[in-house]
């Protein structure tokens, strides 16, 4: 993985938690807000219950007070009006009360103040039998009514004497009384809770997270939903804190935004531009990338300097390697001419040895025997001399070609078996021994130019052996198809033959007949011993495949 991805992964990685802390500060800032909101709803909502009790308590202390007294009793019963007014109208001002009724015990009424109206009258339900019968059975009761001019909040109590205080005697009568929940008493509710107070028209809506709904149902007396009370509350401090925690996290989130900027860019122009040009200039083997960090005294101007002269090293290095190839390349050749020179130098030393000294040699012996029959024979010294005349004649040619740089018999264009018969011709001509010679046709032409050279060279050098060495009767030569399908050349004569293992000459005739069989990708054979004559087998495979 490249040092530039491992950077921007690693950068990730830093966003990524920088992401989550935020994220943590903001949901324990929530926890924290939703704990303190909590806190402040069930704080909210003890207030409110207890300014509708602190509300309510006029009316609830108007029913109680005037319910439990002896002249109400006496009321009920008489109907006094012009008591009612001065008892009972002349203090529903001061205990806000909006209208009063005094009931029988059948639930028919006695009084009711004046003021009234005719539509309100109309909404009331005093005289049906069922609020009757609860009446009755519940004594004291708070629920609420609509009626034309607004809301109507009731609370009843039943009439009994001032001394039965625990309210154990049957009811002479029942007070009713009402509050209006108009304009006024909601302002009124506002002010003491510090919030907004409505008449809910539906399902409460949310007003932000800094503000508090509260909702309280208001019934009838057969408890059925009359209107809700909806009371909605915005905590400064609250509203405060979420604004606090809000551009926390903005700060923070900007912060490590800049931050992490700020990074990318310090590492994109000090990192990862730096190693981009010495990247660029170990790929391209080139210095000019690393012209803007060459005067750079940190590390990367140090790598850069380093690059450089790792750069004229190697041009270095790479100009003593091609001078050392050449000069490897300059020994090789020479190595090459001078093995070439040993090789050819060792090959002219066998022809030599094995072609031309050998005929020089068989002249010289036909002369020597010439000389003995000049008195005796001398037409038989004639012909010997003719023949010794013409192997010098052929060694002389033999000589010249040598020195023109040619193979001799290479440039002979006669089959195989006639250059074979004009060696042994030859030999019998300056040797008065008895060599025979059987050829396979069939081998005969399968044998190359270059194996008959090595060929005529082993018979030449196997016979001047034989007659040199061994004084030989007769020498048989032939050339057959060996038992494995390779060619088979075999020399034998009747000599006086050696023992090969113990055998040592000075001279380099069997060295050279076994040099001459490898380059034939042959194998050389001698079988001899004192007194059993010799026998040199050469067995090779021929070059030309067979002809069908």
């Amino acid at each position: 993985m490249k040092i530039r991805l491992r950077l921007i992964l690693l950068l990730g990685c830093l966003l990524a938690v920088f992401a989550a802390a935020v994220w943590l500060l903001h949901t324990f800032q929530r926890r924290e807000a939703g704990l303190i909101r909590a806190g402040l709803e069930e704080q909210r909502n003890g207030l409110l219950d207890q300014v509708l009790t602190l509300t309510g308590q006029s009316l609830q202390g108007f029913a109680n007070d005037y319910s439990l007294w002896g002249e109400m009793v006496t009321f009920v019963q008489t109907g006094d009006r012009a008591w009612a007014k001065v008892n009972l109208d002349a203090s529903l001002v001061n205990f806000g009360v909006h209208a009063a009724w005094v009931l029988r015990p059948d639930g028919s009424v006695v009084y009711r103040t004046p003021e009234v109206d005719p539509a309100t009258l109309a909404a009331l339900t005093f005289a049906e039998p069922a609020f009757h019968e609860r009446l009755g059975r519940e004594k004291t009761m708070h629920f609420f009514l609509e009626v034309p001019a607004g809301l109507l909040e009731v609370r009843t109590a039943p009439i009994q004497p001032s001394d039965d205080t625990q309210r154990l005697t049957p009811a002479r009568g029942w007070l009713v009384v009402t509050r209006l929940w108009d304009e006024s008493y909601l302002q009124t509710l506002a002010q003491t809770l510090e919030s907004k107070v409505t008449f809910a028209s539906g399902p409460p809506r949310a007003g932000g997270a800094s503000t508090i709904n509260l909702r309280r149902e208001l019934l009838d007396w057969n408890k059925r939903l009359v209107r809700t009370l909806q009371v909605n509350y915005r905590s400064l401090a609250l509203t405060r804190l979420l604004e606090g925690n809000r551009e926390e996290v903005y700060l923070l989130f900007f912060f490590g935004v800049a931050m992490i900027t700020v990074t990318v860019i310090g590492v994109s122009r000090w990192v990862i531009t730096p190693l981009r040009q010495l990247g660029q200039s170990l790929a391209t083997g080139r210095t000019e990338p690393l012209k803007p960090l060459r005067q750079d005294q940190s590390e990367f101007g140090h790598l850069a300097r380093q690059v450089e002269h790792s750069f004229a090293q190697r041009q270095a290095l790479e100009h003593e390697v091609r001078e050392r190839g050449r000069m490897a390349q300059a020994l090789r050749e020479t190595e090459t001419h001078l093995r070439q020179s040993l090789e050819l130098r060792s090959r002219l030393a066998r022809d030599l040895h094995d072609g031309i000294i050998q005929s020089i040699y068989a002249a010289g012996l036909g002369l020597e025997g010439v000389r003995s029959m000049l008195q005796v024979d001398p037409a038989s010294a004639e012909q010997g001399l003719a023949s010794c005349q013409k192997a010098l004649n052929e060694t002389i040619w033999g000589v010249r070609t040598f020195i023109d740089g040619l193979e001799p018999e290479l440039t002979q264009a006669r089959p195989f078996r006639q250059t074979l018969t004009t060696l042994v011709d030859t030999m019998r001509s300056v040797q008065q021994a008895n060599i025979t010679l059987a050829i396979d046709e069939s081998i005969a032409r399968r044998v190359s130019h270059a194996q008959e050279l090595q060929l005529l060279q082993i018979l030449r050098e196997s016979i001047a052996n034989a007659l040199r060495h061994g004084a030989p009767g007769s020498i048989n030569l032939s050339l057959q198809s060996d038992t494995d399908g390779r060619a088979r050349l075999e020399i034998a004569d009747d000599g006086r033959g050696f023992n090969p293992a113990g055998h040592q000459s000075p001279g380099h005739g069997l060295v050279n007949l076994g040099v001459r069989a490898r380059e034939m990708d042959g194998a050389l054979q001698i079988d001899s011993a004192p007194g059993k004559g010799t026998r040199i087998i050469v067995r090779f495979n021929p070059s030309h495949p067979p002809t069908p």
